[in-house]
C-alpha cells in the first residue's frame, strides 16, 4: 500500500502545518536578517532551518511560492543593506535543507519543481488546465460561475459547500467534494460579497506598506516577512482556525510598530 509522506504536525492538515511552518520560518529568517548578537543569530539560523524542513515535509506547494516571496523579498533588503555574507548564509541552509530533506525521502517537492515549471508555462501560454494545481483551476472556475448572482452579498460565510443548488461541487473523478475555494481572496468574494472583499485587500494592502516602509527605514523586516509569505500562499490555500489566528497576530505587531514609531517621532 502506497503512503502519502505529508507531514501534519497538530494542524490536521499538511496544508495547514505547512503555512504554520512558512510563519514560524519568516518570523525566524527575519530576526537573523536583522540580528547582531552573534549567538542569537545561530539560533535564529538553526529555527530557521528546522522550519525550512517543516516546509519541505509538509509536500505543500504554496507553502514552498511563499517561502520564494520570502527570500526574495529578504535578497532585495540584504542587496540594498549590503547584508551580503548573510545572503550566502542563507543559500546554503536551504541548499544543505533541501538535501536532507530529498536524501531522507520525507518531501517530494524538489522532484515535481519540474511539473510545477512546466505548469506555469502552460498556463502563461493560455493552455489552462482543470487539474493544474491539484484540481484547484477546476474549483476556481466553478467558483467564478457563482459570481454573477452572489458578487454583492455573498453566498454566506462557509457557505461553499451548498453553493451547487445545494449539493457540493464534485472533484472531476468524481471521489472527492470541495468545501473550500482553496484561494483565500476568491473565497472571501464568493462567500461574503465584494465589499467584505475589498475591506479585507484594503486592510492588508495599508499594513504591506506600513511594514515594507518599516523595513527599510529602520532596517527591521522581521515583521513584514511573514504577511508576505502568508498572503502569496493564501492564493492556493484556505484560512482555518489553526494558522488564522498567528496570521492576524502578525498583522497588529506589524501595524502596531509602525503606530509606536509614529508617536515616538
Amino acid at each position: 500500500m502506497d503512503k502519502e509522506i505529508w507531514a501534519t504536525g497538530f494542524a490536521t492538515n499538511p496544508n495547514f502545518f505547512g503555512t504554520y511552518m512558512l510563519l514560524c520560518f519568516s518570523y525566524a529568517l527575519g530576526l537573523f536578517i536583522d540580528g547582531k548578537n552573534m549567538i542569537k543569530n545561530i539560533i535564529y539560523l538553526i529555527l530557521s532551518a528546522v522550519f525550512a524542513f517543516g516546509i519541505l515535509i509538509s509536500n505543500t506547494m504554496s507553502c514552498v511560492v511563499g517561502c520564494v516571496a520570502v527570500l526574495g523579498y529578504i535578497f532585495i533588503f540584504a542587496i540594498k543593506n549590503k547584508q551580503i555574507k548573510k545572503i550566502l548564509i542563507i543559500l546554503a541552509i536551504a541548499v544543505i535543507v533541501s538535501i536532507v530533506g530529498v536524501k531522507s525521502g520525507k518531501t517530494r517537492i524538489i522532484k515535481e519543481m519540474p511539473k510545477i515549471e512546466q505548469q506555469a508555462t502552460e498556463i502563461a501560454q493560455g493552455n489552462i488546465n482543470d487539474k493544474i494545481g491539484t484540481n484547484r483551476i477546476y474549483i476556481w472556475r466553478n467558483a467564478l460561475k457563482l459570481l454573477p448572482n452572489c458578487w454583492l452579498h455573498g453566498i454566506g460565510i462557509d457557505n461553499f459547500y451548498y453553493a451547487f443548488n445545494g449539493k457540493p461541487l464534485l472533484s472531476p473523478d468524481g471521489k472527492y467534494f470541495y468545501d473550500k475555494v482553496h484561494n483565500e481572496y476568491l473565497q472571501i468574494l464568493v462567500t461574503e460579497g465584494i465589499f467584505c472583499f475589498i475591506t479585507y485587500l484594503v486592510m492588508y494592502g495599508i499594513i504591506c506598506i506600513r511594514g515594507l516602509n518599516n523595513s527599510f527605514k529602520n532596517k527591521e523586516i522581521y515583521l513584514v516577512l511573514p504577511i508576505i509569505g502568508y498572503l502569496v500562499q493564501a492564493f492556493f490555500n484556505i484560512s482555518v482556525i489553526e494558522v488564522a489566528p498567528v496570521f492576524f497576530i502578525a498583522l497588529g505587531l506589524c501595524c502596531n510598530k509602525d503606530n509606536r514609531l509614529n508617536e515616538e517621532k
